[in-house]
């Protein structure tokens, strides 16, 4: 056997063993249902809540990506809202055991489902491959840096950071939020847009005039975020903005 597989194999092995005697002593737990689980999981998430969770069911708006009862129609929202990303989809619902992982994900600190939630928008991504297609650099919908510091890191970086590699286009953390704004799922969907307007701006140095982005957040409800992100990143001289979530909001 080579030398550097059978290294490889003992490193694997050495990985095994360590993460056995951590779970004996901290045993893991299911996000979702709590049952226990494998010693080397490092999903966080047992097999059935993943299956649980459900896939954004074609066909969609050809804008905002809300499933639409339509191929090709654009949903009623859209057609009265001004949105500044040039189209958004989406790779699940934002429901059930979904919802609570998200939130497990961002405000308990429980990284390890950025892989499962990961996995799910690169599956979504190779059936849908026009999202990427020509797009420059993949970018995450910022958070202020008191946010940031308060949870450790901020939940749309990592998913974005995991899409760029996973579809081989270049990361770049190129927006910065500088004042801080009410939680969007306390207000309506006009409340919404103004309690964004200007929350958001490219941060100093950072060069775009003629890229095509992908911006990258865990859920779209109304798509207002995106949408003012898009135009900071607009406004900067980005030729487009495209849009992929996680979970969309029904």
């Amino acid at each position: 056997m080579p030398l550097l597989t059978c290294y490889h194999m003992r490193a694997m092995n050495i990985t095994a063993i360590a993460k056995n005697f951590v779970n004996l002593l901290y045993p893991l737990h299911c996000a979702g249902c709590k049952k226990p689980l494998d010693p080397l999981s490092d999903s966080g998430v047992c097999t059935s809540c993943e299956a649980k969770i459900r896939s954004n069911p074609e066909p969609y708006c050809i804008k905002c990506g809300r499933a639409m009862p339509i191929p090709g129609d654009t949903c009623d929202e859209c057609k009265k809202t001004r949105l500044y990303f040039s189209a958004a989809r989406s790779a699940c619902l934002y429901e059930g055991v979904l919802k609570e992982l998200i939130h497990h994900f961002k405000y308990r600190g429980k990284i390890a489902l950025s892989k499962i939630f990961s996995r799910r928008m690169a599956d979504f991504l190779r059936s849908n491959a026009y999202i990427i297609d020509g797009i420059d650099l993949v970018t995450p919908v910022p958070m202020r840096k008191a946010q940031v510091m308060d949870r450790d890191f901020n939940h749309a970086n990592v998913l974005a950071a995991n899409i760029a590699k996973a579809s081989g286009i270049r990361f770049a953390d190129t927006l910065e939020k500088h004042r801080a704004t009410r939680r969007q799922n306390e207000l309506s969907r006009e409340e919404r847009l103004s309690n964004l307007t200007g929350a958001f701006m490219v941060k100093r140095g950072v060069l775009l005039s003629g890229l095509r982005l992908l911006l990258v957040d865990d859920v779209m409800t109304t798509g207002s975020t995106c949408s003012v992100c898009a135009k900071a990143l607009l406004d900067a001289g980005c030729a487009e903005v495209r849009c992929l979530t996680l979970a969309r909001g029904l």
